[in-house]
């Protein structure tokens, strides 16, 4: 089924099951979508806000061009969506202990979330913004880094040999979590 310039919300929810259907141009607003299956659904120019994706399953879900605002993706595997056209913005999102495996995020827009215990393995993050992020226990590993902006985002530890960081930009206080891995001792 296809829905196109929609807009669903607690009292206009989507009638059926979410998996298998188009959604275009659409908008979300305060849904609870806690463990809910969007397999093989296809979100193209849509908008997410204040809903609860909690453990969302996105086996082969298409996401091109998604904004999610103020919403709670925790525990979310983005790896598993479907990687062609895959693209997607966060503001002041919960997005602790979420995957994204293999994804293209090149300028992707993370601001003003809580990434704690993501994981970042092989993803294409060239000119990616983190801004005002935290990122405590983030695992970055395997990825393009090059002209990420993590300079205003805190709790960042990564192993610059275990990623490519050609021309990112970091803060000051970001320097402890580069050097981590060495095991030193910084005093303000």
């Amino acid at each position: 089924m296809e829905h196109y310039d929609q807009v669903f919300t607690p009292s206009h929810p989507v009638v059926g099951p979410w998996s298998h259907q188009t959604f275009e141009q659409c908008v979300f607003k305060k849904l609870d979508l806690a463990g809910v299956a969007l397999t093989d659904a296809n979100f193209v120019n849509c908008r997410f806000e204040g809903c609860d994706l909690t453990r969302t399953q996105l086996k082969n879900t298409k996401l091109f061009e998604v904004s999610f605002v103020h919403c709670k993706l925790t525990y979310v595997d983005f790896g598993l969506c479907n990687a062609f056209g895959f693209h997607t913005s966060f503001q002041n999102c919960q997005l602790d202990y979420t995957v994204f495996l293999n994804r293209k995020l090149k300028k992707t827009h993370f601001i003003e979330c809580s990434l704690k215990e993501a994981q970042f393995l092989k993803c294409e993050l060239t000119g990616t913004i983190f801004k005002d992020c935290n990122l405590e226990l983030a695992r970055f590993e395997d990825n393009n880094l090059m002209q990420v902006d993590f300079s205003s985002s805190y709790n960042l530890a990564l192993d610059p040999d275990a990623n490519r960081i050609k021309k990112a930009r970091f803060s000051l206080h970001n320097l402890p979590g580069l050097l981590t891995k060495y095991d030193l001792v910084i005093s303000p």
